[in-house]
């Protein structure tokens, strides 16, 4: 089994060690700096009609930039690039300051700004507008992300690239995205490999019809467990904390490997996805399969790759018990 480390930006290299593979996010790269940030902003509440725009133009050349120090950087490893998968929310302004910015650099009233925001936001982030839904929804500035990573990759003498499609429910969904990313990996004579990733029970629900469009399956156990539970992962302490105390809950199904849930719904994907593309290559990302029990499920259903941060991609002896990381994540909080 391999082990890939998880990292939103090339300066997180500097701390990884020993990994087979890097997955790279790709959102990161659309809000580095403040003047990407407010260029992104401003694509998104004033969308724009045609290719011609010149804020397209902006976000590819800062774009190419970007992608040219990421793809340098990681050029000496086997690299996967998550496409952005972040809410549209996450993009969005939020404080005074951050309005009172953006209002000098559209030269936009304030309140206009608001008022255009607050439309866009949605009432359950998470579940929402992100991921596929989110690139679909804004494919100007889609094309153009993907117009400069293949571009840049062309340049830099590489001949493939390994693209995960996040957020995943319907087939139609790969084939809209599948068709573009083509476009521009022909137009630049790069070679691509297209990973889907499940992340909802419905994707999970018809992994079989899935698999007919993809190179590799990334199952992201984190994701599932959030929606199976109908809990986010950031309300863990409020609940799960008090439900663990009680003995509701035997164990946090955000560190541990839940076998009888996530267990049973990744074993019909399974089964149906090697019913479709017997030799895929399956993947699973998140932290409870690297967890000894999760570790072991995932070895007995032929998942090829672990993903996770660098603190747990190192096999068992690397592993922190739940109550250990708990403490690191209120640390990092």
């Amino acid at each position: 089994m391999k082990y890939f480390t998880e990292i939103d930006a090339v300066e997180g290299l500097d701390a990884v060690e020993e990994t087979d593979g890097i997955m790279l996010t790709g959102e990161e790269c659309l809000m580095r700096t403040e003047d990407q940030r407010l260029l992104m902003q401003s694509l998104l509440l004033n969308p724009p009609t045609d290719a011609e725009d010149r804020r397209l133009h902006q976000l590819y050349r800062s774009q190419t930039h970007i992608w040219m120090e990421k793809l340098e950087d990681c050029a000496q490893v086997q690299l996967c690039i998550r496409l952005p998968d972040r809410p549209i929310d996450a993009f969005l302004p939020r404080t005074p300051g951050q309005f009172t910015r953006l209002s000098a650099y559209m030269s936009c009233p304030v309140e206009q700004l608001r008022e255009q925001a607050q439309n866009l936001r949605t009432i359950n982030p998470e579940l929402s507008c992100r991921g596929c839904r989110m690139m679909i929804s804004n494919e100007l500035l889609f094309r153009t992300f993907l117009h400069a990573l293949f571009e840049t990759a062309h340049k830099c003498g590489i001949h493939s690239l390994s693209i995960l499609l996040p957020f995943v429910s319907e087939s139609r969904e790969v084939v809209y995205l599948k068709d573009i990313i083509d476009e521009y990996a022909a137009t630049y004579s790069v070679q691509r490999t297209l990973g889907i990733e499940i992340a909802t029970p419905r994707a999970a629900c018809i992994a079989g019809e899935l698999a007919q469009y993809a190179d590799a399956i990334v199952l992201n156990v984190d994701e599932l467990v959030q929606l199976l539970y109908g809990m986010s992962h950031h309300d863990t302490r409020k609940v799960i904390s008090q439900y663990l105390h009680e003995q509701v809950f035997r164990y946090n199904p955000f560190t541990e490997f839940d076998d009888l849930g996530i267990g049973m719904l990744l074993s019909i994907a399974i089964k149906q996805i090697r019913e479709t593309h017997p030799e895929i290559r399956l993947s699973a990302l998140g932290q409870p399969t690297l967890t000894e029990k999760g570790r072991k499920f995932c070895d007995s259903m032929g998942i090829d790759i672990l993903i996770g941060p660098q603190h747990l991609v190192h096999g068992p002896q690397h592993l922190c018990h739940p109550e250990d990381l708990e403490k690191q994540e209120q640390k990092e909080d």
